[in-house]
């Protein structure tokens, strides 16, 4: 990690590096952008920090934006961890990723009531963050360099995982090159109190990742389900190929994340080819 000095120059701290910070160092130093850094154990120059039940900041610089890229999952935690912040450092802007998983409606905009119950905890320290002026990044599925879509297919080998994905085809991704962007662009023009949907504009059919990447197996107990099974019959037909039903297309996107690119003045760049 680049060594820089802790001053009023410092832009951006990122309070755990873990995967996206992979990303956000290679454009950050590409753009010449003063960082900083935690990780638990202070790896590869960076601070040695946790975040405990009652923060202990003293070892943190001050920064224009401070990034959170892990769940907080109780709000008096993050209360604290902001008001402690200021207090000893001074204000900043607040930025917390999050997962898209409370936008269970179809379709789904950032303006889009949350859905309550598929919350794993994050959404009260969530609004913390909003109360305090801060924005809240809900990224839809992450991958790039280790995290590779092609993997993931293979998880899905029951009938009752594969059904899943025959009833809701659509994969929405961003790629960590893309999250970094974003994530810039919201420092450089900062929104207060807002929530943003980010994906990368377009919804990815399950069915051609199985009928590509998957194995035998996998599409066998699809063909069985479509036959046998009248929601999956229903869904996609129970005639004709697996390929002919792909290659017919009509998988939309259920997220709409369209306000974000268009608000901050940026396009995605990175798109998975499924091939």
């Amino acid at each position: 990690m680049q060594q820089i000095s802790f001053s009023d120059s410092l832009k951006i701290l990122i309070l755990g590096l873990g995967w996206t910070g992979q990303f956000l160092q290679d454009l950050f130093v590409e753009q010449n952008i003063a960082y900083a850094a935690t990780t638990r154990d202070g790896r590869n120059g960076t601070i040695p920090w946790s975040l405990t039940a009652s923060p202990d900041v003293s070892p943190l610089p001050w920064a224009n934006t401070v990034l959170i890229t892990f769940p907080v999952l109780s709000a008096d935690t993050m209360h604290q961890l902001i008001e402690k912040y200021t207090a000893e450092k001074g204000p900043t802007n607040w930025i917390i990723l999050s997962s898209t998983r409370v936008y269970s409606a179809d379709p789904s905009n950032r303006h889009t009531p949350l859905d309550p119950s598929k919350d794993n905890g994050r959404l009260p320290a969530e609004y913390e963050v909003i109360k305090n002026n801060g924005t809240v990044l809900h990224l839809s599925g992450l991958w790039g360099a280790q995290r590779q879509p092609k993997n993931w297919v293979g998880r899905f080998n029951k009938p009752e995982a594969l059904k899943g994905k025959i009833l809701t085809r659509q994969l929405h991704l961003v790629h960590g090159k893309d999250v970094a962007r974003a994530i810039l662009a919201v420092h450089q023009n900062f929104k207060s109190g807002e929530r943003w949907i980010i994906t990368d504009r377009t919804a990815y059919d399950w069915l051609k990742l199985f009928l590509v990447w998957g194995s035998q197996e996998q599409l066998d107990i699809i063909n069985e389900l479509r036959k046998n099974d009248p929601e999956c019959g229903k869904a996609i037909g129970s005639h004709g190929t697996l390929k002919d039903i792909v290659e017919k297309g009509g998988v939309k996107p259920r997220l709409d994340s369209d306000e974000f690119w268009d608000t901050f003045g940026l396009e995605p760049k990175v798109f998975l080819d499924v091939v």
